[in-house]
């Protein structure tokens, strides 16, 4: 049977099978789909397209991707970002001006103003500091020389009693202290309805109440103050309380009036064994707290830390500082790292110990006995002043019942080995130090003048730990005045909140030293 000759496209569609003719050199591969569907007819259709920090255009039918956003400035102090919705870039600042000076805070790890700082506020938590300034007496390194109020003595003020800010009728004690822009911030616990309840108070330059004390925690439970520290633009809190089974540690972050900013932050992780003593400090970004737990089986207590972020929300988990016998934790900021003091327990002694975290509390150093071999020490308190750190505590049961100090570099290497620093014939207890750069204020209890109890006493020490001036006596009723916390005010003030038992109960009491260009 023969075919007509049709034209070369009727041929195939007849028969399919066939080798086309009019030229073709192949058949059509059998399963070829064609082409390829296009892959976008705008960019809208191309995956990311959204993401304009990573653009993507449609170009014949497909996607192609350009180019991505350059943000970087070149500046090394800032962080560079671009905004996936629009593209933009911005350019943060690495360091905060949280005083809003005008000046930054140098990064974690550097001086002031030094090479790759990025940053040259010496204290980014007072607007009266800053390069450049005139130095006042006013607690502050106005001038960021590294030195607080230069050549300054602090002083007893005659015309000034002692002023009872804790209100009720029972058994109270002092937590912390600390001054924000226009006035001090005190905590405490007092006794309402058989329960230790932990209070706040403003108070003015004089102590006097600026408002009645407030509820800090809200809870029926009992409790007791711990620290206070001011950031710039609000304060940090801490206490301890048995709203669970046991007790635990909790922070709580307020406004520069006092006011809880959120709820109640639970820091203690473990609810089963108790958590006391904390202690806070705040770095310039974030703050630590550390405090002493006993849920390490190995021991009665040990050291443990939380750092929290600057709205107080923790970052990451409890870690273990100390895992010997441990008590009341001292910590300070230094320069680059964190120095924490302890009572380490041994037996039926104590020892004072120290040692060097990082920022990410990491270990710097090993722990280092401070105390004497052989010698005792309680209630160690810790500043970092200019290069150094400084650590006073007493001693209750050598020859000597005084006040010992004692200073230590970031290694955790000793500058000034343990040495008395008070000169009394009796019994010195319970120091609290400020850092002054050059040299360092030391306010503390003696019972030497027999005055029915102990009254406070202050003194300045050189750099070295000797004494520049004479041990000044600044408070005068019967019963005892101790367990001092101190705190730079205004005017080269220094506010001292303490308990004082001169009513036959222990109160909360407030007191000032004023500022001297000379030495008394």
């Amino acid at each position: 049977m023969h075919l007509r000759r049709r034209g070369c496209g009727a041929a195939l569609a007849l028969a399919a099978s066939l080798f086309a003719a009019c030229g073709a050199r192949t058949g059509i591969p059998e399963g070829d789909a064609g082409p390829k569907p296009p892959e976008c007819i705008e960019a809208a259709d191309c995956a990311g397209f959204d993401d304009h920090c990573h653009p993507v255009v449609c170009l014949g039918d497909q996607c192609v991707a350009q180019a991505p956003i350059d943000c970087d400035d070149r500046d090394p102090c800032t962080d560079d970002t671009c905004a996936a919705a629009t593209g933009s870039c911005a350019h943060a600042a690495r360091t905060p001006d949280v005083d809003h000076d005008g000046h930054r805070a140098p990064l974690p790890g550097y001086a002031a103003g030094a090479p790759g700082a990025c940053g040259d506020d010496c204290d980014d938590t007072s607007a009266a500091a800053f390069p450049g300034n005139k130095e006042i007496c006013d607690g502050v390194d106005n001038d960021c020389n590294g030195i607080v109020d230069d050549g300054a003595h602090y002083v007893p003020d005659p015309s000034h009693d002692a002023v009872r800010v804790s209100e009720g009728d029972g058994t109270a004690g002092r937590g912390g202290l600390a001054y924000a822009s226009s006035s001090y911030f005190s905590t405490f616990f007092d006794t309402v309805a058989t329960k230790d309840r932990v209070f706040e108070k403003p108070l003015a330059r004089d102590g006097k109440a600026l408002g009645g004390q407030q509820l800090l925690p809200k809870v029926v439970a009992d409790a007791f103050a711990g620290r206070v520290v001011w950031t710039g633009d609000g304060f940090g809190v801490t206490w301890e309380d048995r709203r669970t089974a046991s007790w635990e540690v909790y922070f709580s972050r307020l406004d520069a009036n006092g006011q809880k900013l959120a709820a109640d932050v639970a820091v203690s992780e473990d609810d089963a064994q108790w958590s006391l003593n904390d202690t806070l400090a705040w770095t310039g970004t974030e703050f630590v707290m550390a405090f002493q737990d006993q849920r390490d089986p190995s021991v009665e207590w040990s050291i443990f830390a939380q750092r929290l972020d600057a709205d107080g929300k923790p970052l990451g988990v409890n870690v273990q500082l100390v895992s010997a016998e441990a008590e009341s934790p001292a910590i300070a900021v230094g320069r680059s790292g964190l120095g924490l003091t302890w009572t380490h327990v041994v037996g039926t002694s104590k020892e004072i110990w120290f040692q060097t975290f990082d920022r990410a509390l990491a270990p710097m150093s090993q722990p280092t006995r401070v105390t004497a071999p052989g010698a005792s020490g309680v209630y160690s308190t810790l500043v970092w002043s200019q290069d150094r750190y400084v650590l006073a505590w007493d001693d209750r049961d050598g020859a000597r019942k005084a006040i010992y100090a004692a200073t230590y570099d970031e290694a955790a290497q000793p500058i000034v080995a343990a040495k008395i620093v008070t000169d009394s014939p009796r019994f010195s207890r319970t120091p609290a130090l400020l850092p002054l750069g050059d040299r360092v204020q030391l306010v503390f209890a003696d019972d030497k003048d027999q005055n029915v109890g102990y009254e406070l006493y202050a003194k300045q020490l050189s750099r070295e730990l000797v004494p520049l001036e004479a041990e000044q006596r600044f408070t005068f009723a019967k019963g005892d005045s101790v367990d001092p916390v101190a705190a730079f005010g205004p005017s080269g003030d220094i506010g001292v909140l303490f308990d004082d038992y001169r009513d036959g109960y222990s109160h909360v009491y407030f007191a000032r030293l004023g500022c001297a260009t000379s030495a008394p």
